[in-house]
C-alpha cells in the first residue's frame, strides 16, 4: 500500500463506520461487504499518527494522551479513539487541507 493514501484512508474510514451526515465532502463511504484490511488498518493509524503530530499544539491534551496510549497493532482501540474524537478531527482533516500534500513532502 502506498503511504501517499493514509490520510485518504483515514477520512473513507471516519465517513464510512463512524460518521453518518456528510463531513468529508468528496469522500465516500465503501460500499457494503468491503472491509479495511490489516494494512489498510496499519495506513490509518499511520495517517491519524501524523495527522495528531502536525496538529498537536492545537489539540486538547486529553486527546493527544489518549492517542498516546493506543498501539498500532490495536485496531479496536484505534476505532473507539476515532468514534470519540472523529468530529475534531474532521475539523482538522477540512481546515488544514495541506496536510495531505505535507505528508508526501515529508515521506521523500
Amino acid at each position: 500500500m502506498l503511504q501517499s493514501k493514509n490520510i485518504y484512508l483515514l477520512e473513507e474510514y471516519i465517513k464510512t463506520l463512524i460518521a453518518t451526515e456528510v463531513v468529508l465532502p468528496g469522500i465516500l463511504p465503501r460500499r457494503w461487504g468491503h472491509e479495511f484490511c490489516r494494512s489498510e488498518l496499519r495506513g490509518i493509524y499511520l495517517g491519524l499518527k501524523f495527522v495528531i503530530k502536525r496538529a498537536r499544539p492545537f489539540l486538547d491534551s486529553h486527546m493527544v494522551d489518549t492517542f498516546e496510549q493506543i498501539e498500532e497493532s490495536n485496531p479496536i482501540a484505534m476505532h473507539w479513539f476515532l468514534c470519540a474524537y472523529w468530529e475534531k478531527l474532521v475539523v482538522l482533516l477540512t481546515f488544514y487541507t495541506h496536510l495531505e500534500k505535507y505528508y508526501l513532502a515529508n515521506l521523500n
